[in-house]
This record gives structure tokens, sequence and C-alpha cells, in this order.
């Protein structure tokens, strides 16, 4: 348990971060909005569907069109995208403290190799492990991750990737993916097969699986999303099991309900790991809506995401919370590599 001068501390630190972050923010959407001004014509004004074929791709697809929206990797590393986002976030919890991040992202597209294959170099930092279906492998309890992916299209339905990254710690080290991907309308199956070796950690493995059904109309999907992560130290084992149904909305919104739960049978266990205090034991059950879209201008990207927690090893289960994130994000689309 902290203390309550670490408490203090640590939200004055949050505090202080938040104030410089907020500044660096506001300075540049005021740089930003200034340069475009002096443009004849004004491409921030712009509808969604214009944006999209400006920087050149749009998503026919309701589940890629909306996934595309939430970021995800699924969608992304097929594509040659060149991005930088920063951001402040805020996460509260009931009788908790809140605590502030800055979570960015930076990709940057390499020549790809005969054009037959996607490869990128990615740093992140502070990245959003809530989001069941994000597949990055930047998404862990490391503070930042700093990759270099190539990731090979080899048939219709299946992916072959490789990654080298350095993570907090630093835990450096390679790892292999298969993805697979099947699509019989209404239906989506996606499943991702990750294997892993870090300095730190040792052998290590991610399993995904997702299934997808697009409701009548086009406008909206549910998915069944899995996924457990094990490590070498078994106390690193975690299970994550969910329902969602997810809906674009105009003017670039998407708009996604969620509910299930998160689990880690080894936490708490006296014979499996040292920290046995039931308040320390993350498992939880949950529900809440996520909503994401652009502010204003579509370089400047807002999020929010009210729930309910359930932690049931803890004395006071019960637990009201709310996320926001906003974020200025410059992203352009370059070709692709080809199809085999």
């Amino acid at each position: 348990m902290r203390s309550a001068e670490g408490d203090v501390q640590g939200s004055d630190t949050g505090r202080t971060a938040f104030r410089r972050s907020l500044s660096a923010l506001l300075a540049l959407a005021m740089l930003a909005g200034g340069c475009a001004s002096q443009r004849q014509q004004n491409i921030w004004n712009l509808e969604a569907d214009e944006w999209n074929a400006l920087v050149g791709r749009k998503f026919a697809d309701v589940v890629d069109a909306t996934d595309r929206i939430f970021g995800e990797p699924r969608v992304e590393d097929r594509e040659q995208i060149m991005r930088a986002k920063v951001g402040v976030k805020a996460e509260a919890r009931e009788n908790q403290d809140t605590d502030w991040s800055i979570p960015s992202n930076f990709r940057i597209p390499l020549p790809s190799l005969g054009r037959k294959a996607n490869v990128f170099i990615d740093f992140t930092s502070d990245s959003d492990a809530s989001n069941l279906s994000q597949i990055s492998p930047a998404v862990e309890e490391s503070a930042s991750s700093l990759s270099a992916t190539v990731l090979k299209r080899v048939t219709n339905t299946l992916d072959l990737g490789a990654t080298l990254g350095i993570h907090g710690g630093p835990d450096i080290g390679p790892e292999l993916f298969l993805r697979y991907e099947q699509r019989r309308n209404p239906w989506l199956l996606f499943g991702e097969e990750r294997g892993y070796w870090r300095t730190d950690n040792g052998w290590g493995g991610r399993t995904i699986l997702n299934l997808d059904y697009r409701l009548p109309g086009n406008t909206s999907f549910i998915r069944f999303a899995n996924k457990a992560d094990y490590y070498e130290q078994l106390h690193e084992v975690d299970f994550k099991s969910g329902f969602l149904w997810r809906r674009r909305v105009p003017r670039e919104v998407a708009f996604s309900a969620e509910t299930g739960m998160e689990y880690n049978p080894y936490t708490g266990d006296p014979e499996k790991d040292i920290d046995t205090d039931p308040e320390h034991d993350d498992d939880n059950a949950y529900a809440r809506v996520r909503v994401i879209g652009k502010l204003w201008r579509p370089w400047i990207e807002w999020e929010v995401m009210p729930g309910f927690y359930y932690y049931w090893e803890h004395d006071q289960p019960g637990s009201w919370g709310i996320d926001a994130r906003l974020s200025v994000i410059y992203e352009g689309f370059l070709s692709g590599p080809e199809e085999p």
C-alpha cells in the first residue's frame, strides 16, 4: 500500500505533468490552427469521408472502419501509416487518486521488401491496456515500448510477422507471430498466436481469438473477444474475455459498449504469489462505454470511457470510474504492400 505522503507527491507530480502537457497541447493547436488559416483551401473542415479519401484510404466494411477509428493493429499493421500522436489522459476511480499519463505513439513506415511486406518502427508510451481487442505487443505493464516489425501477408487469410522490441526496464527480445483472419459474411474470425523471448521475463506468449458478427445495415457489429498472456514466470498469466458492441456514427465517431472480466489465477495464491494482499488483486468484472471521435479539427482526438468495475477480492468491490483522453494527432497513409 502506498503511504499518504507518497500519494500526495504522486498527485502533485501528476498535476504538474498535466499542466505542462495541456500547455504544450494548446501551443501545438494554436500553431497548427494558425498555419492552416493561411491556406486558400482549408482541408481541416472536410467531412469524415472526404478526409479519409484525402489521406488515401477508405474502409467499406463496418468492422474494419470502426476498428480503424479505435486504432486496432489488426487493420493498421497492413497499411503504410505514418503517425505522430501525443495526448493527456486521466483515469479516475471511486475512492482512488486520479492517475494522469501522457500516452503517445509514433509510427514510421520503412521501404517495404519488394512491396511485398510492411516494415515499420513504432514507439508507444503509456499504452491502452484496457482495450481488450488491442493486439499490439506494446500493450503491457511497461510504460513504453520501441519496436521494429516486419509483417508479410502469406495468403488472403494468413499473415506472418516478426518484431524486435525494447520494453520498459529495459526488457529486450524478439517476437514471432501468426495472424489468421477468415471472413464469411456476416461473420469474421480473427486469431493471433505470438511467441517471444525477453531478457527479463524469459519465454512467453499471447493468444488472441475474436469472433465478430456484423449486424444488418452495416453500421454496427458484435465481438466476442478473448486474450491470454502467459510468461515463463507463472504469476504473470492473465486472461481477459468480453463482449463488445461497436458502432460507427457520422463524423469519425465510434461507440463501443463493453462487458467482460479480467482474471489472473495466480495473483493472491499463497503458493504462487508472494504478495497475497487481496487489495492488490486486480481481478475484476466490468461494464463500460467507450466513445472516441474528433473535436473541432480532424487532428484533435478525444476519448471518454465511463464504467463500473467489480473487484471481487476487495473489501469494497464495486467502483465507478471514468477515463478521459485528449490527443493531438498527425497521420497519413502511404501505399501499402502488394497483395500475394
